[in-house]
């Protein structure tokens, strides 16, 4: 970039802005007189005033890392972890927990309203909000770094490795063992999980299975490594409110199954259920778990790559209702080919990256659906990371 702006800016990296709003991944918007829009990493709220360095200048923006707060804004407390200064991974414990969900329930009202324009605000005006039961010790599964036999996790915005020997968002036994776990396990990127049943802690290559309750159904054993919600406390209020939508439809299909958080409570209500997954360790669960569970005749199972398109199977099951619940990278396609399928006359869509769903949702609302209610439940105090549950119907 040339001209006056640029040479300004270059001149001094470290920049005075008032953060305006907070935009998707909890980044602070700035639009200072002269210069680019300006993305301060998490961590800032609307309203300071804050002296940011500047870290990249992209064509159309400017990111920044605040230095200092000149002027806090009201809602910012003291953070409680001695971490958090290093640490990446609670940049929104700076905020009374109640005052946090606002922030997020706000960012989310924005986001949905440029993504889908008029389209999104009769859900938007009557969005619902269910926060965690508790704002700190609710995840009961994540993933550490582990070197030099040690427990670490990134410091905010780098590679570089901080040493924790607990962690504020860790549910009491996984942080109780997480130094004991790391202890044993080889240099690198690990998957930690405990059960909220019985306390064990296992890591993601130990044998064995983490025990968990799933409304309606009881006890379920879930591999370490296999994908489980991390907020066993709030994952029960999600489950039921799947349950509420589909309640009508006989035939469900879950997609992105894993080992059965959605599929098998929906056989346990009586539905026939489709649950198809792309981990076959996941799958065999979710099968040894419909055995145990006295399911077996209400869902079906099947191992296939989604990201590869629907399989056959799905048209032949006729399903009235389809619940998916994809990664954070999204389901690109799929909502096409569900938009194809005539019997197919509801999509729940479960999001833990709100935006790649609703470019993902698109084809749906062009097909003749229309976004019918909003749940942001907030599975993960303490960052800016939230799960959103979606209903289109046609």
């Amino acid at each position: 970039m040339t001209g006056p702006a640029a040479s300004r800016a270059d001149a001094a990296d470290v920049l005075t802005l008032t953060v305006e709003r907070l935009a998707w991944r909890g980044r602070g918007v700035a639009r200072p007189a002269g210069l680019p829009v300006v993305l301060v990493e998490p961590g800032v709220l609307p309203g300071e005033t804050i002296q940011a360095r500047v870290t990249a200048r992209k064509k159309d923006y400017w990111q920044a890392q605040a230095e200092s707060i000149e002027k806090p804004s009201p809602l910012r407390v003291p953070h409680p972890c001695p971490h958090a200064d290093r640490c990446g991974g609670s940049p929104f414990g700076r905020v009374e927990p109640a005052a946090a969900v606002e922030l997020k329930a706000e960012l989310l009202r924005h986001t949905m309203r440029r993504a889908l324009g008029q389209a999104a605000e009769p859900a938007v005006s009557r969005l619902a909000v269910v926060p965690s039961p508790s704002p700190w010790g609710y995840r009961f599964r994540a993933q550490v770094h582990v070197a030099a036999g040690k427990p670490h996790f990134r410091a905010l915005g780098s590679h570089q490795l901080v040493p924790l020997s607990r962690c504020l968002l860790l549910a009491e036994p996984l942080d109780a063992a997480l130094s004991q776990v790391a202890s044993r396990l080889p240099e690198g990127r690990h998957t930690i999980a405990a059960s909220p049943v019985d306390g064990a802690v296992l890591a993601h290559t130990d044998p064995g299975e983490i025990r968990l309750a799933l409304p309606g159904c009881g006890e379920v054993g879930v591999p370490p490594g296999v994908f489980f919600q991390a907020n066993q406390l709030l994952n029960p209020a999600l489950v039921q409110a799947v349950l509420g939508w589909t309640a009508q439809s006989v035939r469900v299909v879950d997609l992105f199954a894993g080992a059965g958080n959605f599929a098998l409570p929906l056989a346990a209500c009586g539905h026939e259920v489709l649950a198809v997954e792309s981990s076959g360790p996941g799958v065999e669960a979710g099968r040894r778990n419909a055995r145990r569970l006295g399911l077996e005749a209400r869902v079906r199972w099947l191992e296939a790559d989604l990201h590869r398109g629907l399989p056959a199977a799905l048209t032949r099951f006729a399903p009235e209702a389809v619940v998916v619940d994809p990664p954070r990278i999204g389901a690109k396609g799929l909502a096409v080919a569900l938009g194809r399928m005539p019997s197919v006359r509801q999509v729940v869509w479960i999001s833990c990256d709100v935006v790649n769903s609703l470019r993902d949702m698109q084809p749906l609302l062009a097909n003749g659906f229309a976004l019918g209610e909003v749940i942001l439940l907030d599975m993960f105090p303490g960052t800016w990371h939230m799960e959103v549950a979606m209903v289109c119907w046609r």
